[in-house]
């Protein structure tokens, strides 16, 4: 008798601590990185710099040459891990196709990078700063204080000029709080770098890139459009909260199985206690 009341006792005990195991919920799984470890916080480094070049207009010898000198990463730091931003002009492919091609591969890694470092500004400018900034001039480039440009505000209409080249803004590429990308008809030709005028063609007009149909208008029929690229990021996808929202009212979740699974402790309890006794 005195075995049948001390296991009595402690199946009672271990009765109360199932309830208490059960009642609480599981602890939320720590989210990880490919490397086991925590992962860290997203944080928004805005677009990408090879990614807008290839999917908004004709830039691919612009491009190239930003990967052939490692510059996508520069740019993209100045933008991002800076105060100031950066601002960027862009010539066509269309532009670099007008100059000589001699020019431009007669020019060193170093020389080429400067070049291109040359059609940026270390600091971001929306349109409408431009007026002011054409009463600023010479703008120095992130090149340096050697490799400055002029910029004219005229009725709207931008312009950069260089010593050998006068380039019209055509448009506005990409835009966020900290990169501005503009498109140039022509390509910015330094006298640090060529000491006489380099043989350049003349090109036609650059036309504009198309932007974004209206609010509530069709597409446009052309299969090859490419809008441009809106300003702002979209809205990343709020995260589901552990234990809140459907999951709380699906059967198949833990909080649902919960009381069934205590009803069917507590039976097989019952009826080892009534074998016993």
């Amino acid at each position: 008798m005195k075995f049948a009341v001390a296991f009595l006792a402690t199946a009672l005990s271990l009765s109360v601590l199932l309830a208490g195991a059960l009642a609480r919920p599981p602890p939320a799984p720590a989210r990880t990185d490919a490397g086991g470890g925590a992962a860290p916080a997203p944080q928004d480094k805005g677009g990408n710099l090879t990614d807008v070049l290839t999917l908004v207009g004709p830039f691919q010898t612009f491009l190239m040459y930003l990967r052939q000198t490692n510059l996508v990463a520069v740019f993209e730091h100045q933008a991002y891990r800076t105060d100031q931003g950066i601002t960027i002009f862009v010539p066509v492919d269309m532009a670099f196709a007008a100059v000589e091609p001699s020019v431009l591969t007669g020019l060193t890694r170093n020389q080429l990078k400067h070049l291109l470092m040359y059609h940026s500004l270390a600091k971001h400018y929306t349109v409408a700063e431009f007026e002011g900034l054409s009463q600023s001039n010479p703008v120095t480039t992130l090149a340096g204080g050697r490799y400055a440009v002029n910029v004219t505000y005229v009725g709207s209409v931008i312009h950069v000029r260089s010593r050998w080249a006068d380039a019209k803004v055509v448009g506005s590429v990409y835009e966020t709080a900290a990169m501005a990308v503009y498109e140039l008809d022509s390509v910015l030709l330094p006298d640090v770098l060529f000491r006489a005028h380099p043989p350049v063609a003349d090109t036609p007009p650059v036309p504009a890139l198309p932007g974004p149909p209206a609010a509530g208008a069709d597409p446009p029929p052309d299969d090859d459009y490419v809008p441009s690229y809106d300003h702002a990021a979209p809205p990343r996808p709020a995260s589901p909260v552990a234990g809140t929202g459907d999951a709380e009212r699906s059967p198949s979740s833990p909080a649902a199985a919960r009381p069934s699974s205590f009803a069917a402790a507590a039976g097989a309890l019952g009826a080892t206690i009534a074998m016993v006794l």
